[in-house]
C-alpha cells in the first residue's frame, strides 16, 4: 500500500499543479504506514550519533534548572508531554554529532 501511495503522489501530484496542501492526506498516510512497519526517517544513523531541536532545548531549560519534574510539580500535572515533544522536534531537526 505505501508503495502504490508513493507512486501516486511522484506521478499525478506534478501533473495536476496541485498545491502541497492536496498531497498531504496521502503522504501522510505513507508515514503513517512506515513508522507502523518500524521505518523512520533517522532510522540508518544510531541515536548516539545524533543530537536534535528536542536535545537542546532540553539541555538549555535544564541548566536554568527547569526539568520535567519541576514543570509537572509547578503545573499539578502527571504527564506533561515533554518526552514527546522532545521526539518530535529531534524529528524535525537533528544533526550528526561531532565527534
Amino acid at each position: 500500500m505505501a508503495h502504490d501511495a508513493i507512486k501516486k503522489i511522484i506521478h499525478i501530484y506534478p501533473q495536476r499543479g496541485n498545491k502541497m496542501s492536496d498531497v498531504r492526506p496521502e503522504m501522510d498516510k505513507v508515514i503513517n504506514e512506515l513508522e507502523q512497519r518500524g521505518i523512520s526517517v533517522n532510522a540508518h544513523k544510531s541515536p548516539s550519533d545524533l543530537v536534535g531541536l528536542g536535545d537542546v532545548v532540553e539541555d538549555v531549560l535544564k541548566k536554568f534548572g527547569i526539568t520535567e519534574d519541576r514543570f509537572k510539580k509547578w503545573f499539578n500535572l502527571n504527564e506533561c508531554g515533554c518526552s514527546k515533544r522532545k521526539k518530535w522536534l529531534n524529528g524535525l531537526f537533528s544533526w550528526k554529532r561531532k565527534q
